[in-house]
């Protein structure tokens, strides 16, 4: 490690003594974090990389750079339904962003999120390079029960979490790409569709409430009718979606009802948790979190149709040609 890079760690990501944690023996500063895991319980890992121009346009603040980063890769332990520990952070900087200002809003960000979910930053590497964060984290979920794709049975409820659609107007917003249907939507519409894009929620205590119900989860990333199509192949089963329940956010206000549709369905980077439970479940769930969706059922696969049926109001089935974002499409 060079000096200027030992600084570096040192002037911006050092640990403030709020996110001290029992079972961190050894952290940032040697080379090699050491912790001691609980008893009973398994461990839940989780990797993302974000880079500049791909996963977030150039002219994001370093501030929403840093939340995002760790935010998504939060959102994966929630689908686990577990609870978050520890996390590592390579950071690759080009000249111009290792300006003390953008560490330091980079950093603070990143600790405020840390913070409030108590997971510790524990070690990491800082290199020069095209922008680009990576981050993995770890948590714990109790021995055998972490929520998985592959769970869910025919009958099951498909619910999901909060609303959809907001994050892909945010970046439409902040790529410039202005719908003509979005000059109807005021400022504060748009602020919150970027606010979505930038900064969103994972959902960690949900998914905390969902590991003793749900019989499986993911987390929307890449657009419901993609990611669900994940947990239809694991689970060998089929869905039926009523494109009349989906949760539209209110930036989808302005376009028509299948414009609308096609966004919620396809347009990714909600960080909403999906996912399947027995229908008697359902009533529980949805006294103690209002906001939560039911959306459609999953049902046994034929051989003659979709394994996604999306279904209008009348019943006859919608085709939306999109699946969703692709990393190498």
């Amino acid at each position: 490690m060079s000096d200027s890079e030992f600084q570096l760690i040192q002037a911006y990501f050092s640990e403030p003594e709020h996110t001290i944690r029992s079972d961190v023996i050894l952290g940032i500063g040697d080379d090699c974090a050491i912790v001691s895991p609980r008893k009973q319980s398994d461990l839940v890992f989780s990797i993302d990389t974000l880079i500049s121009g791909v996963h977030f346009p150039h002219n994001t603040p370093a501030d929403a750079i840093a939340y995002k980063a760790l935010a998504v890769n939060l959102s994966d332990l929630a689908a686990m339904g577990a609870e978050p520990a520890w996390f590592t952070l390579s950071l690759t900087l080009p000249a111009s962003a290792s300006q003390k200002q953008w560490l330091a809003e980079f950093s603070q960000a990143l600790f405020r999120l840390a913070k409030q979910h108590n997971i510790k930053l524990i070690g990491g590497d800082t290199t020069h390079g095209p922008l680009s964060i990576t981050i993995q984290v770890c948590g714990y979920v109790e021995h055998k029960t972490a929520l998985r794709r592959s769970g869910a049975v025919v009958g099951d409820i498909i619910a999901v979490t909060g609303s959809l659609g907001a994050a892909a107007i945010g970046l439409d917003i902040a790529l410039q790409q202005h719908h003509e249907n979005y000059f109807c939507l005021s400022a504060a519409v748009k602020q919150s569709a970027l606010n979505a894009l930038n900064y969103p929620q994972a959902r960690i205590a949900e998914g905390l409430k969902l590991n003793n119900i749900a019989h499986s989860a993911l987390d929307l990333s890449d657009g419901l009718i993609s990611d669900l199509g994940h947990i239809l192949n694991a689970s060998e089963v089929a869905a039926e979606i009523q494109l009349e329940c989906l949760p539209l956010s209110a930036a989808l206000s302005c376009m028509d009802k299948e414009q609308a549709w096609e966004k919620a369905l396809t347009g990714g980077d909600d960080y909403e948790l999906c996912f399947t439970l027995a229908k008697e479940n359902w009533p529980e769930v949805v006294r103690q979190y209002p906001e939560f969706t039911a959306i459609g059922t999953i049902v046994a696969p034929q051989a003659d149709q979709n394994q996604l049926l999306l279904l209008k109001e009348n019943g006859r089935q919608h085709i939306i040609h999109s699946r969703g974002y692709d990393h190498f499409a």
